[in-house]
Formats: structure tokens, sequence, C-alpha cells
């Protein structure tokens, strides 16, 4: 017979748990990013200095920090705000969970979750390249918006992205999908797929302040030559949603011959995203990376 399974208790912490917290911070990072950073700078973090740290945090007004245990013992904690990013994407940020591998699988984490967002809009920043946590993030709603940054962790720089569950997150993939498709060759010759996606009220303000108007930009890019335009590298994609109707898409465009920086305003209001606005500037070379 197996042995019965041990149930997992989550719960607000208190200044008491504030060691045991860090504990868990510090064996948590030890096994959760043993493939991302050094086994040095692993080996060298210390659960001292970090208790009076997590003892303040519980005590603030600021972070909701719960913790889960298994007989009494904690084995993995989670922590969550209002948002530490002035364009923060939902008033709600999971600052952080981890759970000790020995118990992975048991259900502790996605109860910790549930507690400190529940189950509504929310964001994070995750490492990147760290699988396992984003198809737990991915079951639960949360998909990738397009921010990245370069920080520092322990020492150590890293790379992290951010991750929002948000209602109009389906409406993103369509708005990218349709920016993308008018960065195609093959989709600019044709006319009548173009009108689709511009709006009836469809303006642009050109890399040189010139203004386009809807049948202008219909008519330019159906007369670009086939040869004439290599499909470009995107990247630095962020969404905005601005009001239930419209959301904001900026990005970063690489040519062979230069990088530029993209807005658009979609309408999604209707059956599929119409573009209403877009505007491009050309990075100077100084600045461009």
């Amino acid at each position: 017979m197996s042995p019965p399974s041990r149930a997992v208790r989550v719960r607000p912490a208190s200044v008491d748990d504030a060691r045991s917290v860090a504990e868990v911070h510090v064996q948590a990072w030890r096994e959760a990013y043993a493939r991302q950073l050094p086994a040095t700078v692993l080996a060298g973090l210390r659960v001292e200095p970090r208790i009076e740290r997590w003892a303040s945090i519980i005590e603030d007004d600021v972070t909701d920090v719960f913790v889960a245990e298994v007989d009494g013992r904690i084995v993995g904690w989670a922590t969550a705000g209002d948002g530490r990013d002035d364009d923060r994407p939902t008033s709600r940020e999971l600052e952080g969970i981890y759970v000790l591998a020995a118990h992975h699988g048991t259900g502790a984490g996605q109860l910790l979750l549930d507690a400190a967002i529940g189950a509504g809009d929310a964001y994070l920043w995750m490492m990147d390249d760290n699988p396992r946590a984003e198809a737990f993030y991915l079951r639960n709603g949360f998909v990738r918006d397009g921010l990245e940054r370069d920080q520092v962790m322990a020492g150590h720089p890293i790379h992290i992205v951010r991750l929002v569950r948000h209602a109009a997150v389906p409406q993103w993939v369509a708005v990218k999908d349709a920016e993308t498709a008018l960065l195609d060759a093959d989709v600019r010759r044709d006319a009548e797929t173009v009108d689709d996606l511009l709006h009836p009220a469809f303006v642009e303000i050109g890399r040189s302040g010139t203004l386009w108007t809807r049948e202008q930009i219909v008519g330019a890019l159906a007369a670009e030559s086939a040869d004439s335009r290599v499909t470009p590298q995107t990247d630095e994609w962020q969404f905005r949603q601005l009001s239930p109707e419209l959301v904001l898409v900026t990005y970063r465009l690489t040519t062979p011959s230069r990088i530029s920086r993209h807005s658009s305003l979609w309408d999604v209001g209707g059956t599929a995203p119409r573009l209403r606005f877009h505007q491009g500037t050309v990075v100077p070379q100084a600045s461009a990376q």
C-alpha cells in the first residue's frame, strides 16, 4: 500500500515564519536555478541575512505573503501586491512563488497561486528559459506580453520576461498576428486583405513625418514590387489595453539597413482587429542597440 498523502495547508504568513520562509527561499533557488545560475552563486546564498528582510516584508502593508505547510513545516511561499511597475498591465502582481522540489506535484504551488492572486487578472516576471515554471503559468492562463529586460539576481546578470493573465490576452494574440501580417510582402501587395485589416478611419505617420491616409497606404503597398522587400525581424513587443475596444502595441523592427520602433492602435471591437493608427520612427545608429 502507498503511504497516505500529506495534506498541504496554505495560510497567510506571520512574522514568526520569517526564518522558515528564508530557508525555503535559499533552498528553492538552489533547486530551481541550478541550470541558470553558477554553482558558486547558489552555494554562496545564505539564510541569515534574509531573515530580517522577510520579517519586514511580512509585517508591511504592501506585500501579501502566503506559506504552504506540510505537517507543520513550511515547504513553499508566495508573495503578491498591487504591482511594482509604473506600466503595470493589471492591478495585481504575483511577485514570487517557490515550492521545495520534494513537494512538486503535491498541489502546493497551485494553492499558493490561488491564495496570492485568486482567479483574476494578474501579471508576473519570470526568468527566461524556465520551461517548468512557464508551463505552470500557462496552465493558469498566463502568456508572455512581449516585455523583457535584463537585471541582476544574486549578483549575476539574468534575463526576465513578463507574463500576463488578462481577459483581453486573446485579443492581443490576434492583434500581433494582424500586425505581423502587414509586414509580410505578399500580404502588403494584396489590396483586398490590407483593406480588411485597416479601419475606415486609419491614418499613418511615416518615418519622415508624412501623414498617409487609408487609401494612400492601400495603393502604395499594392504597388510594391515582389522583390523590393525582405520581411523584417521584430521583437520587444508590448501591449496595452487602453479600453475594451482599443489595444496599443509597440515593437522594434529590424531590417538589413535600419532599426525602427513602431506603435499601432488596433480596434478590437469587431469580429477581427482593424488598424486605426500606425507610426514608425527610425532609431539613430548610435542608440540602435
